[in-house]
């Protein structure tokens, strides 16, 4: 009864879907409530804005309470919409709303929309919506969208569209989210532009396959059409595998536009270690001319499966053209909202997972300001030639110096060349040695078994080797000589390998780049742990550029190129509540050897963002704001940067906690010799690199910029304690922070009334919030309201 009810609801929501699963994939995840404001408009239009006056809020009829929505659409060219207040997203949340419509007169129509914006408000693609069956009873409607890569919020509609006319009553607003899915396909919405003309990292013949871009596409600016004219010649467009697990049930879907003939189908395959399908389960979408419907199929992992595919597939004996577009997974693996929040775990408002919604202020991310005189603390020439980042800064034990750096450095006659310093301020560093036994150090971490006089290594490191392309886990005694961990499983993929470890979770985590042979794709980043250093999980898609990226470039493309966003790399370190991603974001204007595949020669600069994440797959990214600010055309940091995998917190003198991050820097851009400026393929030489370091106040990387409210989503603290990292703005800012129940009611007791404002600087670790005589925090589940009357709200703790 319930796969039949979830087939017919899919069905009624997006169109025709014929499903020949034999199994129905239920998710471990479960919805959450999100908080629409006012949703039965017992408040009037409080939390909604309408575009018309003839959307006002009426008492009769209601579907509950005491109040309704009255749209009234006179007009048959112009429509009338009352907006909710945007709910904050994260891309890849599965957002579904609903709401009671009654018509006056049958067919005065009335439709629900759901839509999805960037950061600058504008709306992305698609819009998902669901229009009103002729009917003068109370009825439901229910939509449901998953917010796009570039998406940092969502609204819902009341919309009586141009075609209507007539008038319409609604009530009763409400929504959910399923998180982000831990599956993902790489390319899944096609949008990636390593390769223009067909759909990168999808294997295809190319013959019947192409790339169709902006109206064409459902989403986004691009999508793959398959189009079939041979009755013999099946035409297929396949995913990279994804692993997966035996027993594990999964839900692939695709949106399909069938334009004419049959044979459309999509394929969800599972696939043993040497590559043999071992089961698939097929989903074929409804006939042509009947537009953009979600295709959806499930399957459950048999034995001996580790990885998946997708296909999107036109049958060997049919004849036909269909588009396809974003792609998208769901698993028995996935997880639900966590409430849980660790005492003394602080977050940090630089992502959105834990917020419900904000009215009134804008986010904003806080470039680091430079060590003096220009951010340099290791010169190239004085370590040596070309010292580099991805870099680590460790403290050293006692009697040992109070910082230690290993970062990649130039190479000796064997190819190796692993730098390693020492500094008692971190500013001012001493070369110790040129490590031989590395390639490379681009991520070196200490291990948490080992204690001074113990026998087990100190430190362990991911070398990257050729021939062929992997990762080797690496062990030290000392930091100097490293030897490879005995019976480590080598992560395929070469170049970048930013290694960490999660006291939290009690992980070591490999944010790696997956380049394996030609054709390389773009670059991603890809995530591996390990709980001992030697036995690593099989890497999976974590972080990707999107549309928004390429949008934001601002170098020109060189010979006519349109230039576009990769990840050259990306390390993920534990901070409290959530893990930063610092991605190297590499804007190529120029690919001289983009056809045949190899992305080796890129040219282009890179600069350095912010991201948060709970889970090492699903990112937030709010802002586009470099974290690191590059220095004017000439400065040493002008072209490429690349960032270390560490924050470093140390008290200054006066008192205040202070954040260090350290990252590298050549003066051009990537591989750009002389001989390239003068073809025109790049404007300045790469150069050498230096290491720089930038601080911050402790847990100031990011905020709520201005005057408004930030509601959180529930939080179940272990502490009891609230404290704030907030700055006025100006004199008379201040903050009151509310107490609300789950449904975002004040708990009595915690209203804005009783709160004591906060009006000074509340630098790290913060100033604790008082309610009155109050001072400790109501036990359960709860929401936090943030009312700022300017400044900026950086992070909240509770301990």
């Amino acid at each position: 009864m319930r796969a039949a009810f979830a087939a017919a609801l899919v069905a009624s929501l997006t169109g025709v879907v014929t499903v020949t699963s034999e199994t129905s994939a239920l998710a471990a995840a479960s919805p959450s409530a999100r908080l629409l404001g006012n949703p039965g408009f017992e408040s009037g239009l409080a939390s909604w804005t309408a575009d018309s006056p003839n959307a006002t809020v009426v008492s009769s009829p209601v579907h509950s309470g005491s109040n309704a929505l009255r749209i009234v659409d006179t007009s048959g060219t112009a429509g009338v919409s009352v907006r909710s207040a945007p709910l904050a997203v994260v891309p890849g949340e599965r957002i579904t709303a609903s709401i009671w419509i009654q018509q006056a007169a049958a067919g005065a129509g009335g439709s629900l929309f759901l839509e999805f914006h960037r950061p600058d408000g504008s709306r992305t693609a698609p819009v998902f919506s669901k229009a009103a069956p002729a009917s003068t009873a109370w009825q439901q409607l229910t939509v449901t969208g998953d917010a796009p890569d570039d998406a940092v919020d969502a609204t819902v509609l009341a919309y009586s569209t141009f075609a209507d006319n007539g008038t319409t009553y609604w009530d009763d607003a409400a929504a959910s989210a399923l998180p982000p899915p831990l599956r993902k396909v790489p390319n899944a919405d096609f949008e990636e532009q390593r390769d223009p003309a067909f759909p990168t990292e999808w294997a295809t013949d190319k013959t019947g396959v192409a790339l169709v871009r902006d109206a064409a596409a459902h989403g986004g600016d691009t999508a793959v059409r398959i189009t079939d004219t041979s009755a013999s010649d099946p035409v297929s467009v396949l995913s990279k595998a994804v692993p997966v697990n035996v027993g594990e049930t999964v839900t692939a879907s695709a949106w399909a536009n069938p334009l004419s003939g049959t044979g459309a189908t999509l394929y969800l395959e599972f696939v043993d270690k040497n590559g043999t399908e071992l089961s698939a389960t097929t989903a074929t979408p409804g006939a042509a001319g009947t537009g953009w419907q979600q295709v959806s199929v499930s399957g459950t992992a048999p034995a001996n499966t580790t990885t998946l595919r997708v296909r999107l597939y036109s049958l060997l004996a049919a004849i036909g053209t269909t588009t396809w577009d974003d792609v998208a997974l769901r698993s028995s693996a996935d997880s639900s909202y966590a409430t849980a929040l660790g005492a003394g775990q602080v977050v940090l408002f630089a992502g959105d997972q834990r917020i419900e919604s904000y009215t009134g202020v804008t986010h904003k991310t806080f470039a680091g300001t430079k060590a003096a005189p220009d951010g340099i603390v290791i010169h190239q020439g004085t370590a040596t030639a070309n010292p580099r980042c991805g870099c680590t800064v460790l403290a050293g034990a006692s009697g040992e110096p109070r910082y230690k750096m290993w970062f990649t450095g130039s190479p000796d006659a064997s190819g190796h060349g692993a730098g390693y310093a020492t500094s008692e301020d971190g500013l001012t560093w001493t070369f110790v040695k040129l490590i031989t036994t590395l390639n490379s150090a681009q991520g070196v971490v200490e291990n948490p078994a080992w204690t001074s006089g113990s026998s087990v290594p100190r430190y362990f490191t991911l070398d990257v080797q050729r021939n062929p392309n992997q990762y080797v886990s690496m062990q030290s005694t000392d930091g100097l000589t490293w030897t490879a961990v005995s019976g480590a499983a080598a992560i395929p993929g070469i170049d970048v390998a930013n290694v960490t470890y999660d006291p939290i979770a009690k992980v070591f985590v490999a944010m790696v780049k997956r380049h394996l042979t030609i054709p390389l794709g773009p670059r991603t980043t890809w995530v591996s742990t390990s709980t001992d250093f030697k036995n690593w999980s099989t890497a999976r898609p974590a972080f990707a550029a999107d549309g928004l990226d390429d949008d934001l470039i601002t170098d020109p493309g060189k010979h006519g190129m349109t230039p576009w966003s990769e990840i050259y790399g990306m390390p993920a370190t534990r901070y409290g509540d959530q893990y930063l991603g610092t991605p190297w974001v590499f804007d190529i204007a120029y690919s001289p050897n983009r056809d045949a595949g190899d992305n080796g020669p890129d040219k282009g600069r890179s600069h350095i963002e912010l991201a948060t994440s709970r889970d090492l797959v699903n990112w937030s990214r709010p802002s586009r704001d470099n974290l690191i600010t590059p220095g004017p055309a000439g400065a040493w940091d002008h072209g490429f940067e690349l960032g270390g995998t560490t924050f470093t917190t140390v008290q200054q003198a006066n008192g205040d906690w202070q954040t260090r991050f350290y990252y590298g820097s050549f003066s051009g851009e990537h591989v750009c010799a002389q001989t390239d400026v003068n073809n025109g393929d790049c404007t300045t030489p790469s150069g050498n690199s230096n290491i720089g370091m930038v601080s911050w106040p402790t847990d100031r990387f990011a905020s709520f910029h201005g005057g408004g409210t930030v509601t959180t989503r529930p939080i179940t603290p272990a502490g009891t304690t609230l404290t704030v990292n907030y700055a006025p703005g100006t004199t008379g800012d201040n903050l009151k922070v509310e107490v609300l129940d789950v449904n975002g009611n004040p708990i009595p007791g915690y209203a804005s009334t009783n709160v004591t404002p906060i009006a000074a600087d509340a630098k790290a670790p913060g100033v604790q919030v008082s309610w009155g005589g109050t001072t400790t925090l109501p036990s359960g589940a709860i929401r936090l309201r943030f009312t700022q009357t300017g400044g900026d709200l950086y992070a909240f703790t509770i301990s």
